[in-house]
């Protein structure tokens, strides 16, 4: 009797097993099921893609001088201030970091955003260490640190700027004119930025690997201007087909050469 029983379990098992199984396969298939193609296709809008490059001998680039003393406050017990120079940063494969990539569209007119874009100052550095804003537009000036800081705007454009920021608090400043816009603060001398005032309709800034996308550029040939704080502006032009694609573009920067005087005889 014992022994029938467990053929019985067994069997009951096997039985239960042949039907759970087609279940479990027809579940499987509808997780990876792929997803709607045009759905997919809609949301992934064609883009001008391509890379900013560095030509050229490679520079040497030096950790920021940070006193001990200045950056008291700066950081919480037991952390110290990045030291990484943002103004020239290139990847292993020549990619330069945050250069500025913009198209300007005849006709398109930008709609401006209702919140200001943000600059912090965090950890004694700000973030991000270029900010593109377009004409119009408003930017927070915010203090995520303990310690009070000052921003300082160096603007030929717009109205000029040297104020202190409070531990905490904020200021909020609207830039009506295009320029490249330097950013410090007087009390912690190594902090440096730049807010980049467009009067562009379409404008990226590149990755760690010198990288930017621009999607939305109609048909058509379109002038490309890059801007880099140290390596300076160039221009390339990109034509966008009529399916909104074009080829990948890349641009290549080097480090200006400096003008030899001539000695008066």
């Amino acid at each position: 009797m014992h022994r029938a029983s467990r053929h019985l379990v067994a069997a009951t098992a096997a039985g239960l097993a042949l039907l759970v199984l087609p279940l479990g396969v027809a579940l499987g298939a509808q997780e990876e099921a792929p997803k709607d193609a045009a759905a997919a296709e809609k949301k992934a809008e064609p883009a001008v893609t391509g890379r900013v490059l560095f030509e050229g001998e490679l520079p040497v680039v030096k950790d920021l001088e940070v006193p001990a003393r200045a950056a008291e406050g700066c950081c919480p017990p037991g952390k110290d201030v990045d030291r990484t120079d943002m103004s020239l940063r290139i990847s292993k494969d020549r990619g330069i970091a945050g250069a500025v990539v913009t198209v300007k569209v005849a006709g398109k007119k930008v709609e401006l955003p209702k919140e200001p874009y943000l600059l912090d100052q965090k950890g004694c550095r700000f973030t991000p260490h270029v900010l593109v804003v377009p004409k119009g537009g408003k930017v927070a000036f915010l203090n995520s640190d303990e310690t009070s800081h000052n921003v300082h705007l160096i603007s030929v454009l717009n109205d000029p700027l040297n104020q202190t920021v409070l531990a905490g608090k904020r200021l909020e400043r609207t830039f009506d004119e295009a320029e490249a816009i330097k950013v410090t603060c007087d009390m912690h001398t190594w902090m440096k930025s730049w807010v980049v005032v467009t009067d562009a309709t379409h404008w990226a800034v590149t990755d760690d690997e010198g990288r930017f996308s621009l999607a939305g550029l109609p048909a058509g040939e379109h002038e490309v201007t890059v801007w880099h704080e140290t390596l300076g502006k160039k221009t390339s032009k990109v034509t966008v087909g009529e399916d909104g694609k074009a080829e990948a573009l890349e641009v290549k920067l080097a480090k200006k050469k400096s003008k030899k005087r001539r000695r008066r005889r």
